[in-house]
């Protein structure tokens, strides 16, 4: 997929909601496991393997006549079955795991930014110092909140 449809991927910017430890290079590989245990019971779980045997059929016969080439049969199916394999991914990780929805993330990303400036801000005006940021000052941690609250 990354050499025949690159541009055309299902977004993945959900993983930005997964835990680290979750991350992992053969992710993909869990989760079509998991679709295969799921089959009977899930639909988007049998979607999803009904789009990869779609797949790996018409890749067979891609490869037996034309091999190297990507018609548009071929990127089709293949845009279908990274887009289902997106949508099982996030939806199977979040049975596993607490995932942030993107309203938590957004109030995260600006508390962040707001301690960020606040820091720049303390730092102009002399209430804190470069050394009390790079030892990690314990007093810091309390005071960073403060002075944002200010």
């Amino acid at each position: 997929m990354e050499e025949c449809i690159p541009t055309q991927r299902h977004s993945r910017d959900y993983l930005v909601k997964f835990p680290e430890e979750l991350l992992v290079d053969n992710l993909g590989n869990h989760m079509l496991f998991a679709a295969e245990r799921l089959r009977g019971t899930r639909p988007q779980a049998r979607n999803l393997l009904c789009s990869l045997e779609l797949v790996r059929t018409v890749l067979r016969e891609q490869s037996l006549s034309q091999p190297g080439s990507y018609p548009e049969p071929v990127r089709a199916v293949l845009i279908q079955f990274d887009r289902l394999f997106a949508e099982f991914e996030l939806s199977y990780v979040s049975s596993l795991v607490a995932v942030k929805s993107p309203e938590e993330i957004y109030r995260q990303q600006e508390i962040i930014v707001l301690f960020c400036e606040t820091v720049e801000r303390a730092l102009r005006l002399g209430y804190l110092t470069q050394e009390m940021i790079d030892g990690y000052e314990p007093l810091l941690m309390f005071t960073i909140p403060r002075l944002a609250i200010i």
